[in-house]
């Protein structure tokens, strides 16, 4: 049955369509979302799209502009649909950018949208694929949501039945990619450049920033890794380069088995390989890793609570799974005292690492089939370990005194937390999405939960990291929903002076943040987005039309004098809306200056000093013209 991902935003529309199309012998995707829609590519490689003309863009652009800049867009048919049923019909013309197979203007007509799409999928049939594409052409084997964790467990599964193939993981328009052969992972790639290797290697300081584009500029012309870094003047070659491929690969596959939010999906083959560098790696090491970066401690805890007062025991598959599993010797330790004898419980608390070692560990040989548990105490004698003897109660181990400058740092920090807000707390800016919340809280929580210091005595400190965790679930609780975020950041803005003239619109502020953080970048095209959606959701707010009229200036493209009159135009309109704020009189006189019109410059800026005569920016600009 081919898969078909249909996006529509009317729903009525697209009810009507999924049960069409599913009565026409498809699998049926159906996403109202443009994120979802990207995701969904990504991860189901679906063999033909139908998209509707008229979803909401991303960036700018129309999701069919992103999908045929996936590496696997180009391959798949797509159908863009329009709304002549309800009499909204946008016409050829919205689709000549798009680069669609075909154009549809009512798909609910009889006879329309089903002969199209037959005939595109039975042309896209014809041509063979190979390599990678051949593999992705395949349907997935497994794949679903990313809630709850579900890939350590696909993982050992791919273990245990020793497949080649790829595990695809998408999220936001964005897809990562973990290549296996014979059970174990080899290689990495994404499309996030916060996740490429180039990135990985400036990070490691492994090499300068020039020399990682070049390395881009290389990999992009074809070259394989190893000659591309050669190629950028970076040292690693033979062994040297395979152990900087294992780090990474590790690294990043364990980054993917934390996620939370997304898609996933396996995909079975090895015609990948030929295109595609391979490093060994112990299969299921990478889980236990992935979950001891990613996981919060109670989703390990979950696992064992059923269990807390039974004995565990190491099983056979533990023995065979040894070099897979490439365990150190801390967690070595802790699996010698896992023998039959000991209730898991005092055996988490008392034994041998720290609590989270030990969670962690424990988890991970259940999930493994590594360990296996007994209502009564059991005899022991069937792998490597088991000539050690362990006595069957462990006395509470002795707790060490938390260094001096440790309690001050943990108190200092923990008194910043409990007096901010839900932002602050978790060092958040207002701008910041769910998956930003996610991973502030667990890495925050983390830092300051007790399990972190289970070595030490924290009597002293109890009370202030318990407050700490308080404050810190309940800003998870607020800022992880949408709805919630919003309503608290109204109710502080409606506490705080923010210097607008107008009222609050929380999704305007919100996308006047995201415009500040890309002029910091110097990223000007992104500002000038930021800014305009500011601007249409409050445009009677001023201060908005300053900072895109300084972001248009900088970023418009063009000569200076065609910049100019560009933002000049943005700061007309600001004026007429706020004749006295200060910044939009500052960048004109700046304008001015750039121009070659000091004079004028001067005049608007000591014009703002008559009002405002404490105003550092106007002060600093006059400096630069000159009195």
């Amino acid at each position: 049955m081919k898969t078909l991902l249909l996006a529509e935003s009317h729903p009525p529309t697209l009810e009507h369509l999924t049960g069409l199309l599913s009565q026409a012998g498809y699998s049926v995707r159906a996403v109202n979302d443009p994120i979802a829609v990207l995701e969904h590519f990504a991860a189901d490689n679906p063999d033909v799209m139908v998209l509707s003309v008229d979803l909401p863009r991303l960036e700018g652009a129309h999701v069919v502009h992103h999908i045929r800049g996936h590496s696997q867009g180009a391959r798949v048919p797509i159908v863009a649909i329009d709304k002549g049923h309800l009499g909204r019909a946008r016409g050829v013309g919205s689709v000549l950018d798009l680069k669609v197979n075909a154009y549809v203007a009512d798909p609910l007509k009889p006879g329309e949208l089903v002969p199209r799409l037959e005939s595109l999928v039975r042309a896209a049939q014809a041509v063979p694929l190979t390599g990678l594409a051949a593999t992705l052409s395949r349907p997935a084997v497994n794949s679903g949501e990313l809630k709850g964790y579900p890939l350590p467990g696909l993982l050992h599964s791919i273990y245990r039945l020793r497949r080649d193939g790829v595990l695809v993981v998408a999220h936001r328009g964005l897809s990562r990619r973990v290549y296996f052969l014979r059970g174990g992972p080899v290689n990495f790639d994404s499309t996030a450049k916060e996740d490429s290797l180039p990135r990985y290697l400036v990070e490691r300081n492994l090499a300068m920033q020039a020399q990682a584009e070049r390395v881009v500029e290389a990999l992009a012309s074809g070259l394989r890794i190893g000659a591309a870094l050669a190629d950028a003047g970076v040292e690693a070659v033979g062994e040297e380069l395979s152990q900087l491929l294992r780090d990474y690969t590790r690294d990043k596959l364990a980054r993917v088995l934390g996620m939370r939010e997304g898609r996933y999906a396996f995909y079975s083959g090895d015609e990948y390989t030929s295109e595609v560098a391979s490093v060994d790696l112990p299969p299921l090491a990478q889980v236990l890793e992935g979950a001891r970066k990613g996981f919060p401690l109670k989703v390990m805890a979950a696992s064992l609570r059923a269990h807390l007062g039974e004995y565990p025991v190491r099983s056979p598959e533990f023995g065979r799974d040894m070099q897979a599993m490439a365990l150190d010797t801390d967690d070595i330790k802790i699996a010698m005292q896992v023998n039959g004898r000991i209730v898991l419980k005092e055996l988490l608390a008392h034994g041998r690492g720290e609590l989270r070692a030990a969670y962690s560990l424990l988890w991970f040989l259940k999930l493994t089939g590594g360990v296996t548990f007994s209502a009564t105490p059991v005899a022991t004698g069937t792998d490597m370990l088991s000539a050690v003897v362990v006595p069957d109660r462990i006395g509470p181990r002795k707790r060490k005194s938390l260094p001096v400058e440790t309690a001050a740092s943990l108190r200092e920090e923990a008194v910043r937390i409990i007096t901010r807000s839900y932002f602050g707390s978790l060092g958040l800016d207002i701008a910041a999405d769910a998956e930003a919340v996610e991973r502030a809280y667990h890495e925050t929580a983390m830092r300051f939960h007790p399990d972190t210091y289970a070595e030490f005595d924290l009597s002293e400190l109890r009370d202030l990291l318990d407050s700490v965790q308080e404050k810190l679930s309940a800003s998870y609780r607020v800022l992880s929903v949408e709805e919630k975020r919003k309503a608290y950041l109204q109710y502080l803005f409606s506490k705080l002076d923010v210097g607008r003239n107008t009222a609050v619109v929380v999704d305007a502020e919100i996308a006047l943040r995201r415009g500040e953080s890309s002029l910091k970048r110097r990223d000007f095209v992104s500002a000038m987005r930021a800014f305009e959606e500011s601007v249409s959701l409050n445009p009677s707010e001023p201060e908005y039309y300053a900072f895109l009229a300084w972001a248009t200036y900088q970023g418009a493209g063009g000569p200076l004098v065609q910049r100019a009159q560009k933002a000049q135009k943005v700061l007309k309109k600001a004026l007429s809306l706020g004749p006295y704020v200060e910044r939009l009189h500052i960048i004109a006189a700046i304008i001015d200056m750039d121009l070659g019109d000091a004079p004028l410059a001067r005049k608007k800026l000591l014009k703002v000093l008559e009002y405002n005569p404490y105003s550092q920016l106007a002060k600093a600009a006059l400096r630069k013209v000159g009195r």
